[in-house]
């Protein structure tokens, strides 16, 4: 008779889970491609949203003096404020519902239209449909407005409409969704038009031939097999109304939504706690309809399995489908076309709705006053913009190819930036890092130089060394003079170079050791470097030249005086990988020593992460925005690269390093690029998390939209619109044509991808 073993108790189950983890942690450490990937997008996702969303989310219970306070919790249920309150909830969340609907139903349309019904010219409807998403978010508004408002073209010129408040005038709720539908319906479009390509035919065709009808058959097989996709469809269009800022502000009118009211509280009242309360209230609905999406509907999608290819896509034979289909894309179409042909009509009106004599005023003021805010956008953006893009790369990389503890956290958190309203990011931005604590910048640097000691230390003495020495003379050096220190810091890091270059006889990482020395010394140089700069550009008369060249000596400061805080992390990130694989002891700990000094002084001069005001902050808000459309194109990507190619490198003799430089990266390329494209669009457009993050020093030009619409200048905004959409047709034009030259008989990329 056999005896089964005894259970073993609770504490030793626990103890073996513990060993688990630190035998992970410990086989990550030796991987540095995987262990400085997921440092890095960890580090990132940390502090710029999980962070601000958390100070975003608690500022509402507690008052200015840091006591505990639910007052704007409990006016909710007030008599006085509450039902002032519960409606623009209910008015939020029914401009959520009816834009979902009626964006999903026109999404369908486009997309039915073009994969069934063979619509003429499908390319140009194709590119037509995803107009509205290269302009800034109340470009369309602006339109309707314009055409529809008090003086509308349409309303006042030609048909002669008396204007009669909240009777027969486009402000308000049914404008606003009219606006949100044609802004938002490309998102359901391309959702709806890929899940139509992938459905096999052979089904509806063994309908057909059974005897079914086309109605049956598209009620039986069809629409089953597409709710998957409606379903997230409207869901992903309820999170962006709730989240859009830019159209409630311009066309809203005696209707006000939680976005908007946040935004009120903010700038007109200057009252965190309340914006921060209200923020919580539209956090809640985003991010349970999210997690729907993302958990439940994602997961319910219909796959055919045949063991043969789909075939071509059925084509819709009932002419009066057909072209019912085509008719009414093509109206929708028509109708975009007007709304931006009036926005560039308006831009060179006199006085819109009293005179319509053609002038180029307002482009010239737009060229002169406004060419800072445009060079602003467009040179954060760009360096903006591939940060996103590898960011994105390398969390899809984790997420696809790695398992780890955490994995489903780091998935879910890269995508909170765009699962949230923009508002609520901006708010926690202010919040997080007007005076961020000392103790978020102990906690970042103490995983950091842990990490580091593990990597260059190859023992624990060596290790002990490297932390207590390089972290003592780090301190130190905070308490020096900035000039003096950034030159020390340079000659540590030309120092480290030279020991590289007479101990490895290599001139790779001594030539990389020796420019970051070099551009650390800069920072002394910049302001040096802009007074001829800006003496020139005072010299010449007030205009677009002097106002350009001007803001070139600003760029330039940005390039070579970036944020300390975020600079010694990557300087650390640097350090790891120059001084990995060094040999000899004393040279090991000499070497960890001088690469963790550096960044532990940058680490904790002046303010850590002090960054708000500054131009940091505002390309942060960028790649938040932007870096769940990249991950999408990455996990998309890399579930179409079989992971036997990657394997049989590492079997060849490749390690993680070289694998991932010369495998993995050429076949995610594509994905890399649709991932530009989208975040240049995303940053150039973006207007909700950025609005309370602009200066003096620093402006966007949606913000300079706003502005203009608020002191009248509606054919100045026009300008400021025309303008910011040709600059993003003009990126995805070259950024077009680069991707066709590169991947020219290597297939193509799907140019949407990022959409």
């Amino acid at each position: 008779m056999q005896t089964s073993p005894a259970r073993p108790d609770a504490p030793p189950r626990k103890l073996s889970s513990l060993t688990r983890r630190l035998r992970e942690f410990t086989l990550i450490g030796r991987d540095p491609v995987l262990s400085i990937s997921l440092l890095l997008s960890g580090i990132f996702i940390f502090i710029f949203v999980v962070l601000p969303l958390y100070r975003a989310a608690v500022g509402g219970f507690f008052a200015k003096d840091g006591s505990w306070d639910i007052t704007y919790f409990t006016r909710y249920f007030d008599s006085y404020y509450g039902p002032a309150m519960r409606r623009v909830f209910t008015d939020t969340m029914q401009m959520g519902l009816l834009t979902a609907t009626a964006g999903t139903l026109v999404g369908f349309i486009f997309a039915y239209s073009i994969v069934r019904c063979q619509i003429p010219g499908k390319r140009l409807v194709h590119w037509l449909a995803l107009l509205p998403t290269v302009s800034p978010p109340f470009a369309l508004s602006l339109s309707m407005i314009l055409l529809f408002g008090r003086n509308g073209l349409i309303t006042k010129r030609l048909l002669g409409i008396d204007f009669v408040s909240g009777n027969n005038d486009i402000y308000g709720l049914d404008g606003l969704v009219i606006v949100q539908t044609i802004t938002f319906f490309s998102v359901s479009y391309l959702i709806l038009k890929a899940m139509l390509e992938r459905l096999n035919p052979a089904m509806e065709e063994a309908g057909a031939s059974l005897g079914a009808g086309r109605f049956h058959l598209f009620r039986t097989i069809t629409l089953p097999l597409l709710i998957p996709g409606i379903a997230g469809s409207f869901l992903l269009l309820f999170v962006e109304s709730l989240a859009d800022l830019g159209n409630p502000l311009f066309i809203a009118g005696n209707k006000t939504v939680l976005s908007a009211q946040i935004f009120m509280a903010v700038i007109g009242e200057y009252n965190y706690q309340k914006a921060s309360a209200l923020s919580l209230v539209l956090i809640i609905p985003t991010l349970l309809i999210f997690i729907v999406q993302r958990y439940y509907v994602n997961r319910r999608t219909y796959i055919s399995v045949t063991g043969k290819p789909a075939g071509a896509q059925i084509v819709e034979k009932d002419p009066f489908i057909r072209w019912g289909f085509n008719i009414t894309a093509y109206l929708i179409i028509a109708f975009i076309l007007l709304l931006y042909v009036t926005i560039i009509y308006g831009s060179f009106s006199t006085a819109w709705g009293v005179d319509f004599t053609p002038t180029l005023k307002h482009w010239t003021m737009t060229i002169t006053r406004g060419v800072e805010a445009i060079l602003d956008t467009t040179f954060l953006s760009i360096l903006a913009t591939p940060f996103a893009a590898i960011l994105g790369m390398i969390t899809a990389w984790l997420v696809v190819r790695k398992k780890f503890t955490g994995k489903d956290v780091l998935d879910f958190t890269s995508n909170l930036g765009g699962a949230v309203p923009g508002t609520i990011l901006g708010i926690g931005f202010v919040m997080a890092f007007n005076k961020p604590p000392l103790a978020l910048a102990i906690a970042i640097y103490a995983i950091l130089a842990l990490f580091f000691a593990q990597v260059v230390g190859k023992s624990a003495l060596e290790r002990i060394i490297i932390l207590i020495v390089g972290t003592g003379l780090g301190v130190g050096l905070t308490r020096t003079e900035p000039a003096t220190m950034n030159y020390i810091l340079g000659g540590l890091y030309l120092a480290l170079a030279l020991i590289l270059l007479l101990r490895q006889r290599s001139f790779a990482k001594p030539l990389t050791a020796a420019l970051i020395g070099v551009y650390l010394m800069s920072a002394n140089w910049a302001v040096a470097l802009a007074k001829p700069i800006v003496k020139y550009s005072q010299s010449l008369e007030r205009g677009f030249w002097s106002n350009a060249i001007y803001q070139f000596a600003d760029h330039l400061k940005v390039l070579l005086q970036p944020t300390p805080a975020l600079l010694a992390i990557a300087l650390l990130f640097a350090g790891i990988i120059l001084l990995q694989g060094v040999k000899g002891r004393s040279f090991r700990i000499i070497l960890g020593v001088l690469g963790l000094t550096i960044p532990c002084t940058l680490n904790f001069v002046g303010v850590p992460f002090a960054m708000v005001g500054g131009a940091y902050i505002i390309m942060a808000a960028f790649i938040v925005r932007s870096l769940p459309a990249s991950v999408r194109s990455g996990v998309a990507a890399l579930q179409q690269i079989d992971p036997s190619i990657e394997e049989a490198s590492n079997i060849l003799g490749a390690d993680a390093q070289v694998t991932f430089r010369k495998v993995t990266l050429p076949l995610i390329l594509p994905a890399l690029f649709a991932g530009l494209i989208f975040s240049f669009t995303r940053h150039m457009t973006s207007l909700s998390a950025i609005i309370f993050l602009v200066s003096a020093k620093w402006r966007i030009v949606t913000a300079s939209i706003l502005s203009e619409w608020e002191q009248g200048g509606v054919s100045i905004a026009a300008a400021y619109s025309t303008v910011i959409i040709i600059f993003v047709m003009i990126a995805i034009l070259v950024l077009n044509l680069v991707v066709n030259r590169m991947f020219k008989g290597r297939g193509s990329v799907d140019m949407s991808q990022g959409f």
